[in-house]
Parts: C-alpha cells; sequence; structure tokens
C-alpha cells in the first residue's frame, strides 16, 4: 500500500479551496495526470460518484469515485471500481482566518495487479506528491 499525507497552510479561505477540489470536472484542465473526469451519479452537489481517466503516454486506466463531502470542511474520496484494490484519500479544510486556510490531505492506494502497480505506481506516486501544487496554482489561477 502507497500513502501519502500533507498538511499546509494556503491564503486562501476554506470554500475557495473547498469548491477547487470539488469540481471533478475541471481537474484536467490542471492536473497533468487526469485525462478525462465526470460525474456518472449524482446524489446532490457534494456526494456524487466520478470517473476519472488517468494516465501517462501510451497507458491510461479510468476508475469511479465515490465522492462524499461536507461543504467547506471535508471531501472524502473511494474508489469503487478500476485497477486499484483500493484508492481512499481525503481533503480536511480549516480556516485559520478569511484568508487563510490549513489544508490536511491523505492518499492511501493500491492496484490490483503487480504489473499495473510497477508501470504506474511511479507515476502515481509523482502525481500524488504534486496534488497539493497542482491545487494551490489552480487556487492562485482563480483567485489572485
Amino acid at each position: 500500500m502507497h500513502k501519502y499525507s500533507n498538511s499546509i497552510v494556503l491564503p486562501f479561505n476554506a470554500r475557495q479551496l473547498y469548491e477547487i477540489v470539488i469540481d471533478v470536472e475541471s481537474y484536467p484542465e490542471f492536473l497533468p495526470w487526469c485525462l478525462s473526469s465526470r460525474i456518472v451519479k449524482k446524489v446532490d452537489d457534494n456526494n456524487f460518484d466520478a470517473e476519472l481517466t488517468v494516465g501517462y503516454k501510451a497507458i491510461d486506466e479510468k476508475y469511479i469515485s465515490r465522492i462524499q463531502a461536507e461543504y467547506e470542511k471535508k471531501i472524502i474520496s473511494k474508489a469503487i471500481s478500476g485497477p486499484f484494490k483500493s484508492l481512499d484519500s481525503s481533503w480536511y479544510f480549516k480556516n485559520i482566518d478569511k484568508k487563510k486556510c490549513k489544508v490536511d490531505f491523505m492518499i492511501e492506494y493500491q492496484f490490483k495487479s503487480f504489473f499495473l502497480d510497477k508501470v504506474m505506481g511511479s507515476l502515481f506516486k509523482k502525481a500524488t506528491i504534486k496534488m497539493l501544487d497542482a491545487f494551490e496554482l489552480r487556487a492562485k489561477s482563480l483567485h489572485n
């Protein structure tokens, strides 16, 4: 099982950051490893299933994640189909003041096959480490 977590204070409020993370359909615009994304089943604006295609060069994989969120507080994602034995991530947002927010991010994943782990594992690891940076850059482009 691969795991990564990080906490960071960003110069944006929880609402701004929450809205970027929950906007799954925009991921291909700013996450380099995300080739496509779409909502496949919607309960409401904060709870839905999303299909994402991730990849690099000739290799790409689709999976569906179930997203459960509490507005401006947290977003929990769990893969329910695709190449992962497990893929769980969480985002927690806590305002420090009107213009600063602490973000706690965690992701754990394991591919179903040894082959995919060897081929996609290194790409996914690099993407995971850069994920917070990509979301921070997206916030700067939208709110600065």
